[in-house]
């Protein structure tokens, strides 16, 4: 008989669908990922070029005549207050690009960034530009899950991490960008031509938006606006407790602390109750997950306020003002080589090791710069060594956090995990400047080796905790390797006295069968057809003859 094979059911067609338009769109799809690993690469090398703008903005702002008098830890706000906005927003923001939509999300946040940055170009007075770094600040938070959401959403699972390594690149080749020719901008034009490329680059991006593929929302309902609320306010009591604690006193010092606290409890609170909470509280009941956020964490204290103290470190050291830029431009370019690298290392030895790595590398650049503070030839190497550890704890800590949640969550992972990296980052730099400004310390010599020994300390406890991470990771392996090892020898041997019972029973059925076809028949029987019960065996017991019998009948017996 021939088996004639069945034919495919047609795949539906939308109405209005034809080959050639069909045609048109699975064409069109790889020029679409392509400009969506641009506008998601362009989208993080902007960021950290404004990031490097302000810090390179900062040391020339204390001479000029719109902030002269204003002393340092007030004028670090242009930093903080961006961060602080980024940290209290990212996971709201987050989780309405899983929610409303991300493409739309991400032309509304270019447009703010880009606005922003326009507004710090024309300040004329010192809340202008902090107005300015705030909207920036805005459009920022709304940018950075939506479009690394919308890129991991598109790729399948083993290439996320090759996602995340450009994410970190970019990054990197935006800082390059800007200690590369920061230096001279700020000669030629003043400090407000730094935020140019973040206006030119950002409105560059908002064209391109359209192109971009449109993602599908699951429920579109508006995320908890209290809990949002608070979250934000709470973020910025937070930053602003560290960044004045030096100079308040106690009475609004406590006030700033408790409220932070009662306003972080409630934006918990209503996460877990509210159907659309501002923070998705799921995320960190995944395995791994809070790991991560604590390892983005510890890396936002250490980059962002060496990133700040930089500058001014070289500055008080005598370098020029233009050639500030120049002395931080290998930390940017090891950036750079180190992201790729530890994402293709991360599938060997896992991102735990890679954090372990990072922190290994920021601790001992540390020392380095405490034994030879001085510019020259050790701290350049210092600046690559840091550099290095900068891109492996970027890139380990963001995979760690984001490749163990569903597509549905890209977005609200994005948001969370970039969150803790921003909240540390406002932290790290209050209190580097607090710290440097401080009267307790012997001048700012004294302040920046304080804020290295710093760095120091959290490296130290973050590569502690990676080694944990690693040893609990093996310990996890070990434990389902032995397992299965248990499994497969209670295992085997039952499977094969199962299949010897069987035999067994096999070889009983069919001696059983022959001793029935061998036996005689009785005499006193009719001959008649065989039948079923012919074949079985007979296990009935011998029928009990009695003692008077006559003797002409004949004895039958039993055949067995």
């Amino acid at each position: 008989m021939t088996v004639t094979p069945a034919r495919q059911a047609p795949e539906p067609r939308s109405a209005g669908a034809t080959p050639s338009s069909r045609h048109r769109a699975a064409a069109a799809r790889p020029i679409r990922f392509a400009l969506l690993r641009l506008i998601t690469a362009g989208v993080m090398a902007v960021i950290m070029a404004d990031t490097v703008a302000t810090t390179m903005a900062i040391p020339a702002l204390v001479d000029d005549t719109m902030t002269r008098g204003i002393p340092l830890p007030q004028l670090t706000w242009i930093s903080t207050i961006n961060f602080a906005v980024i940290a209290a927003l990212l996971a709201t923001a987050g989780r309405c690009a899983d929610l409303l939509g991300r493409r739309g999300l991400l032309a509304l946040g270019l447009a703010l960034f880009a606005g922003g940055a326009v507004g710090a170009v024309i300040a004329v007075d010192w809340p202008i530009l902090l107005a300015g770094r705030l909207v920036q600040g805005i459009g920022a938070a709304m940018i950075i899950p939506a479009s690394l959401g919308m890129l991991l959403s598109e790729l399948p699972l083993e290439r996320r991490g090759g996602a995340i390594a450009l994410w970190s690149s970019a990054g990197g080749v935006g800082a390059l960008a800007l200690h590369g020719f920061g230096g001279l901008l700020l000669e030629m034009y003043g400090w407000r031509a730094l935020y140019l490329p973040s206006a030119i680059i950002g409105l560059a991006l908002l064209v391109l938006t359209p192109g971009l593929p449109r993602s599908r929302p699951g429920v579109r309902r508006m995320p908890d606006l209290i809990g949002a609320v608070a979250l934000v306010c709470a973020s910025g009591a937070l930053v602003l407790l560290i960044s004045q604690a030096g100079i308040w006193d106690w009475r609004p010092t406590l006030l700033c602390a408790v409220g932070a606290m009662v306003l972080l409890d409630l934006a918990v609170v209503r996460s877990r109750r509210h159907p659309a909470a501002a923070v998705d509280t799921t995320l960190w009941r995944r395995p791994g997950f809070a790991w991560g956020g604590i390892a983005t964490f510890a890396y936002g204290l250490l980059c962002f306020p060496v990133l700040a103290i930089a500058p001014l470190f070289l500055r008080d050291a005598g370098v020029d003002a233009g050639q500030i830029g120049t002395w931080l431009v290998p930390m940017s370019l090891a950036v750079i080589v180190a992201s790729p690298l530890a994402a293709i290392a991360g599938r060997r030895t896992g991102v735990h090791a890679i954090i372990y790595l990072g922190s290994l590398a920021v601790g001992s650049a540390s020392v380095l710069l405490l034994a030879h503070p001085e510019p020259g030839r050790w701290s350049l190497v210092a600046s690559i060594v840091l550099g290095a550890g900068f891109g492996a704890m970027a890139t380990g800590a963001s995979s760690a956090g984001t490749l163990t949640v569903e597509p549905a969550q890209h977005g609200a992972a994005v948001g969370a995990i970039t969150t803790t990296r921003m909240l540390g980052g406002a932290l790290g730099v209050a209190a580097a400047s607090t710290v440097i400004s401080h009267a307790v310390t012997e001048g700012p010599e004294a302040g920046y080796a304080l804020v290295l020994i710093g760095c120091l300390l959290i490296a130290a406890l973050t590569g502690a905790l990676s080694i944990v991470q690693v040893i609990r990771g093996r310990g996890r392996a070990l434990g389902v390797a032995t397992v299965a090892v248990t499994n497969a020898q209670v295992t085997v041997p039952r499977r094969l006295l199962l299949e010897l019972r069987a035999s067994f029973v096999q070889i009983s059925a069919e001696a059983d069968n022959a001793l029935a076809r061998l036996a005689p028949a009785p005499a006193a029987m009719p001959l008649s057809a065989p039948t079923m019960a012919d074949a079985l065996p007979d296990r009935r017991p011998p029928p009990a003859w009695p003692s008077h019998q006559p003797t002409n009948t004949p004895v039958l017996r039993h055949p067995l």
